[in-house]
């Protein structure tokens, strides 16, 4: 943990006391402290949200209070975002111990590899550092074997004879992103779609983007090597990647040239504890999803609506040029879709996900909160499409939505 040490007369100090007196110093602190801080913060953020939206004070002409409230609420978020610090750790820990395992596999493969890392001072979650760690193996691995070429190979297509596998990671707004890339043959897209083909998870007639190929790599035991090796073969370490990204409420997403590379991009939120977020109810149940997914929220005209298919309820809404699939959260989940409000009465509220936009009806829209997250546990752990639950000021609970799951479950 890293604490900053000054005087309260330094602004007047020479320049050698000044500098003395800033530098970092370290104290070690148990992890379960640190955890135990971020409860309590969060409990606390859930107090100050009960006082202030206490139904005793509704009516009542208190701008003094309100104010006060106000100036409360900041300090709160700011406690938040101070704690949630307190438990990032520099990503280059991680980074750094893929360094021998290259080795390794250079010895294993026969390859010459360079390990290239950016951006090790990115700190990010330690939750996310210690899940992170066994995830990019596989990426890494999947890269020495299957990306990076032979030196013969390398040096008959006008390559350095040395492969390089890239590692960076750089702060994005309130997501951190990691890339690996590699300088190798590219994903073999023909490979790819005839194994998918044969696995049923394309149609056969179908040819789909490079975008939406790729996905299926990330699909339980998909593997296009003919042989199993102890490096790959066995078609699990995507799908452990794929897997570690959802509980992490990360996103995946993977560029490739042939004879170029292929990059892959994680994105991770900031914090795993506190979630910025859009509050929302459908019937009796509230909702909650990330407001860095939501694209915009709007009251449809009747002319904007269509309906694909009457008998299976499949109904698009015209944005501007582009025609969204709609997702009723009574469909999804199986409940009774007899007394449906038409879409006209509702709001709309699209979501920018890999699949493309989709769009939600709900009854009410709340303000934009910062949440405090808890997982689902128990039976509530096998709803459908969910990140977890938000623990809301007022003392309700709201699942939070997983959009991209939504967008599959829609396109099933």
């Amino acid at each position: 943990m890293r604490l900053t040490n000054a005087t309260p007369s330094a602004a007047a100090a020479s320049p050698e006391i000044l500098s003395a007196n800033t530098q970092a110093v370290f104290l070690r602190v148990q992890a379960d402290k640190v955890d135990r801080l971020m409860d309590l913060v969060g409990e606390l953020s859930l107090g100050v949200s009960e006082v202030v939206h206490s139904a005793d004070l509704a009516g009542l002409e208190l701008s003094a209070f309100e104010n006060s409230a106000h100036r409360l609420q900041m300090v709160v978020r700011e406690i938040q975002d101070t704690a949630a610090e307190l438990r990032q750790v520099s990503v280059g820990d991680v980074f750094r111990r893929m360094r021998r395992m290259v080795r390794e596999l250079e010895r294993q493969t026969g390859k010459k590899i360079e390990l290239a890392l950016a951006g090790e001072d990115t700190e990010i979650d330690k939750v996310v550092a210690d899940r992170l760690y066994e995830p990019l193996v596989h990426v890494v691995r999947n890269s020495a074997d299957h990306g990076l070429e032979s030196p013969d190979e390398r040096l008959a297509a006008g390559k350095p004879e040395t492969g390089r596998i890239t590692l960076a990671a750089a702060q994005l707004g309130g997501d951190i992103q990691i890339t690996v890339e590699d300088d190798g043959r590219g994903l073999h897209r023909e490979k790819i779609l005839a194994r998918a083909k044969e696995r049923g998870l394309i149609g056969v007639n179908e040819n789909p983007e490079d975008q939406n190929l790729w996905k299926v790599i990330f699909q339980p035991g998909f593997s296009t090597a003919e042989t199993v090796t102890n490096l790959s073969g066995r078609g699990v370490g995507m799908d452990v990647l794929n897997a570690t990204m959802k509980d992490l409420r990360g996103r995946i997403s993977v560029d490739s040239k042939t004879g170029q590379g292929t990059r892959v991009n994680l994105s991770i939120p900031l914090s795993l504890a506190f979630l910025d977020s859009l509050v929302m109810r459908v019937g009796q149940r509230l909702y909650a999803t990330p407001v860095d997914v939501v694209s915009e929220v709007f009251r449809p005209e009747a002319a904007q609506i269509s309906t694909v298919s009457a008998d299976h309820g499949a109904e698009l809404i015209k944005v501007r040029e582009d025609m969204v699939p709609i997702c009723r959260l009574q469909r999804f989940y199986g409940e009774d879709c007899q007394a449906l409000q038409p879409l006209d009465s509702l709001i709309i509220v699209v979501f920018k996900t890999s699949f493309g936009p989709i769009g939600l009806p709900v009854d009410e829209m709340y303000d934009q909160q910062q949440v405090v997250m808890k997982p689902l546990q128990g039976q509530l752990s096998a709803i459908r499409a969910s990140l977890g639950c938000a623990l809301l000021g007022t003392g309700e609970v709201a699942v939070v939505l997983d959009c991209e799951e939504l967008a599959r479950g829609g396109r099933t």
